[in-house]
């Protein structure tokens, strides 16, 4: 058997029109994120979530981490506690291997998220990186074994019920998954985007490593994205929407693993009805993500909401320590203007030069701002305790 039809498709090779008008709105909706904030704003967006999509693939292997404290991983922060430190570098792992993944497909623009050379190297990458040697001992059936990262699996395995293809024919699987996803590339872009999600299925399908498809997975996932340059990309995160519906999630994957059902049921080996279900899914789940963060992305909802962030701040309301006077002049100018020259901050707070240098200072410290040089222009810093309030329920409250 063969991981075929590549997307859902019927017996004439068309996929169902309902399918494409979704993807086509996703696209629509996803556009609208580009145009909400300046370019400063929507990257200092991009940041939090590379770390809220960090919590959220592996909180769908039961390995998460809160944002808080990978955040403090960031700063060298780590816990005491063996088994929460490793957890802190597993998510620090799945942010350096994300960036890596946009970066590939930057500097490789020919290059294609299909491509058997990618998926491998992707999960050679995370798992070689410092910190990892922990997660590559291994338990399946009652066996222990080693994870080789980067290497295609050297035995037959069991997922549940699920009986992986046999690893004799897992190399010439991946080329064929190579081959086959790579013809879609030359597709308009919501046909692009339902062979992207269709691929996600039949690669964990394939199971091509020991141990770590489905990071793999999701951050080729993430890599689909960004090769085929989705406007939006970035500013919402289908993983967070996967976590939340983690049993749906879960039963649609091992639902698209039905064989094909009848000669109307498509024509491949697997079930065309079964993976546009599958698809359907993605789509509404992405849909949702798209419309929480254009909801929450708009201007005016986030100024009141750093307005009010700071007074709770300021009221002991939060368990950190009260902000600098004059903390939310700087940050609603710079939610406006996406950065400022440091000279411009006295202005801004309407004191003298020592006062505007000692709080940029504080800011800058307590990382609710960032710069790129010592006299560089600042811009705003989004962490965990500030999104809690921009971006409700982005990520739960740490227990």
């Amino acid at each position: 058997m063969n991981f075929t039809p590549t997307a859902p498709t019927d017996i004439k090779g068309n996929i169902d029109s309902s399918l494409l008008q979704k993807a086509d709105k996703l696209l629509l909706e996803a556009a609208k994120l580009e145009g909400s904030h300046t370019p400063q704003i929507l990257q200092a967006v991009k940041n939090l979530l590379y770390t809220v999509n960090s919590y959220y693939s592996n909180k769908i292997e039961s390995e998460g981490t809160h944002i808080i404290d990978i955040e403090r991983a960031m700063q060298q922060e780590y816990s005491q506690d063996t088994k929460k430190r490793n957890l802190q570098i597993l998510s620090l792992t799945h942010i350096a291997v994300q960036k890596e993944c946009e970066e590939y497909f930057k500097t490789n623009p020919s290059a294609s998220a299909y491509d058997k050379e990618f998926i491998l190297g992707t999960h050679k990458s995370f798992y070689s990186k410092e910190g990892m040697e922990p997660f590559l001992d291994v338990t399946h059936d009652g066996m222990q074994d080693r994870i080789a990262p980067g290497a295609i699996r050297k035995r037959d395995v069991k997922v549940g019920n699920y009986i992986a293809p046999s690893a004799d024919k897992l190399d010439s699987m991946m080329n064929e998954f190579e081959h086959l996803y790579n013809k879609s590339l030359v597709s308009n872009d919501a046909v692009k985007l339902i062979h992207i999600l269709a691929s996600h299925h039949r690669l964990m399908w394939i199971h091509p490593f020991l141990d770590g498809n489905g990071r793999t997975a999701r951050l080729a996932l993430d890599g689909a994205f960004a090769s085929i340059k989705m406007s939006g990309y970035g500013l919402w995160n289908i993983s967070r929407g996967l976590a939340r519906n983690s049993t749906e999630y879960k039963d649609n994957l091992s639902y698209a693993d039905m064989p094909r059902q009848g000669e109307r049921d498509g024509r491949g080996a697997l079930s065309s009805n079964a993976l546009a279900q599958y698809v359907n899914f993605m789509l509404d789940i992405s849909l949702d993500q798209v419309a929480y963060m254009n909801k929450h992305l708009k201007l005016n909802a986030l100024t009141s909401k750093i307005e009010l962030y700071v007074q709770r701040v300021n009221d002991g309301l939060l368990d950190i320590e009260p902000l600098p006077k004059h903390s939310e002049k700087i940050f609603k100018y710079l939610l406006l203007s996406g950065e400022c020259a440091r000279g411009k901050i006295p202005e801004i707070i309407g004191m003298k030069e020592r006062t505007a240098s000692r709080l940029i200072s504080e800011l800058l410290k307590r990382n609710f701002i960032e710069s790129d040089t010592k006299a560089g222009a600042i811009r705003l810093k989004i962490g965990a305790s500030m999104a809690s309030y921009l971006f409700p329920m982005l990520v739960p409250e740490k227990d």
